[in-house]
């Protein structure tokens, strides 16, 4: 008995040992007081990546502990919002349980500007900028010990899921899951969220939602294909004068959704649909049902053009009752004012753990 007992303490400490954090590499925490992410059972090593441009850039990247093969990894691709991707330690996430349940080694990459991330602040960090920043980490992290090169995985979430397939274009990757984020062009996403807002928020009248979509319709236009300020918008027509204000998201400073005009200009040229058109790996496409910013039909054009250009590649699920931070409502008012929902990350975990498996299982 006493044999067994010290052989399970050995077994114990190892398994302390090999799920260690540590830091590598010469990028200096933003906060040196600040404890480093620690996951039971995994093994979290900080990193850094320096840009083209030179600015160092802190990966968090994550595997099993123990683990001694390079392993299929997954690369986050974030949301629009600008802050870090540290797993708070007070409860429990998504990519946190994707980290400990996967099997795989999991990359984040701090934003310029945000967390330890060197370059200008992520508010004013421009939409191609943080695409080519996205990139060029890919492929260095591609070199990294842990991570087999020939399966690497995109997981984009919310916005995040609009800079996947670009992340991926002309590199080898494994497969794609999005929720949140379409492939409609930028303009119409815009318009659907001001459409939203009006029907949903309780803070308009049904009858003005028409005459508000229609000024709606024309200061977008201007606003995003014509990149023009708000403040040169209403320059060029008066009658446009408090549509900006009415926007949701346009009370953040800076001005839109946290980021700066031209990140919203940028993402508005770009082809999402060409992009998952060039694709050559799996997808699998999760929409949330009572989604606050996103309709249906823009999660299912994505899966239904790589079906019909390489048939059974594609795979699309709704996720029932469940909103765009996966959270389960009561109904779809419910969801957009955040009232009554509960937390539901299995809803899209337990399916993306089962297509991961399929697609890395031999």
């Amino acid at each position: 008995m006493r044999h067994l007992i010290l052989s399970l303490a050995l077994i114990a400490t190892a398994s302390a040992a090999q799920a260690e954090t540590r830091l590598v590499g010469d990028l200096p925490r933003e906060d040196p007081a600040k404890p480093l992410e620690a996951l039971p059972g995994v093994e979290t090593e900080y990193g850094v990546v320096r840009t083209s441009e030179g600015i160092r850039l802190r990966t968090i990247i994550t595997r099993p502990a123990g683990a001694t093969a390079r392993l299929p990894a997954i690369f986050h691709t974030q949301a629009v919002s600008c802050g870090s991707l540290e797993l708070p330690a007070d409860r429990p996430t998504l990519l946190g349980e994707l980290a400990r349940r996967s099997g795989m080694v999991l990359i984040r990459v701090e934003r310029a500007g945000t967390g330890d991330s060197e370059g200008p602040a992520c508010s004013a960090l421009d939409y191609d900028t943080e695409v080519r920043h996205y990139r060029e980490a890919f492929d260095r992290l591609a070199r990294h010990a842990w991570i087999d090169p020939n399966r690497m995985f995109i997981y984009g979430s919310s916005l995040g899921s609009t800079t996947a397939p670009l992340v991926a274009q002309g590199k080898t990757v494994a497969g794609i899951v999005v929720q949140g984020g379409g492939a409609y062009t930028y303009l119409e996403r815009m318009i659907g969220f001001d459409r939203l807002y009006f029907e949903r928020s309780g803070k308009v009248p049904p009858a003005e939602v028409h005459h508000r979509m229609l000024r709606s319709l024309r200061f977008n236009q201007q606003y995003l294909l014509g990149r023009k300020t708000p403040a040169e918008v209403v320059a060029a027509d008066p009658s446009l004068q408090g549509v900006w204000e009415s926007m949701r998201g346009t009370a953040e400073a800076p001005p839109h959704y946290g980021r700066p005009y031209s990140w919203h200009w940028q993402a508005a040229q770009k082809n999402y649909l060409a992009a998952w058109a060039e694709l050559r790996a799996p997808v699998l496409v999760a929409y949330a049902e009572f989604d606050q910013f996103e309709p249906q039909g823009s999660h299912q054009v994505i899966a239904d053009t790589v079906n019909r250009l390489r048939p059974g590649t594609a795979r699309f699920i709704v996720l029932d009752r469940v909103d765009h931070s996966l959270g389960r409502c009561p109904d779809a008012l419910a969801a957009y004012r955040e009232q009554g929902c509960e937390p539901a990350r299995e809803a899209l975990l337990g399916p993306m753990l089962a297509w991961l498996k399929e697609q890395t299982d031999p």
